[in-house]
């Protein structure tokens, strides 16, 4: 799913289906010239079928975005390519520019109107943050305040898996989101 095109030069006779999904490690044969002209010739060291249903999980770091389409959405784009359209993303999260890092599984037979993206349901967002990325709102106000008095704002996990915001100061001091906001109203 790295987007690119292989041709194995020995494929097995019984993986010759077209949409067969599987997983493999191989050589590049270069200097190779082939009469399909498609694809990068590979030497398979290893292949096995993956249409047992099994997991597809995937981990990255990458920026949430707003897609103004069919009503509009939010999709993540990693960093090393690649985007994802979460089914599940926490309203938390939701905030265009927002820089995370993410833990999903591919829904590979999901069919959503939106049409972009791989569609993955969210198992895990270990750290976010609103600042990173350079986006002007967030969707609470205290988290608001923070990011417009120049302070970068994050939301971190508790240990039980419940997650809280930090506004963190220039000079690295850090104090919790409602704490700075009430301190300051």
């Amino acid at each position: 799913d790295d987007g690119e095109r292989y041709l194995p030069l020995d494929l097995p006779a019984d993986y010759e289906k077209d949409g067969l999904r599987v997983r493999f490690s191989a050589d590049v044969v270069n200097d190779t010239a082939t009469i399909q002209q498609w694809g990068t010739p590979v030497d398979l060291i290893e292949i096995e079928k993956t249409d047992d249903g099994s997991r597809q999980v995937v981990t990255g770091t990458g920026t949430v975005v707003f897609i103004d389409l069919e009503g509009g959405f939010y999709g993540i784009v990693a960093d090393k390519g690649g985007r994802y359209l979460p089914l599940n993303l926490n309203e938390t999260y939701r905030v265009d520019g927002m820089r995370l890092t993410f833990v999903g599984e591919v829904k590979r037979d999901t069919a959503t109107i939106q049409q972009w993206g791989t569609p993955l349901e969210i198992i895990d967002i270990p750290w976010a943050c609103a600042k990173c990325g350079g986006n002007a709102g967030v969707a609470n106000p205290a988290a608001v305040w923070c990011v417009e008095q120049g302070h970068t704002y994050e939301i971190r996990k508790n240990p039980d898996g419940s997650e809280y915001g930090v506004c963190i100061f220039e000079n690295g001091t850090e104090i919790d989101e409602w704490e700075y906001y009430r301190e300051t109203h």
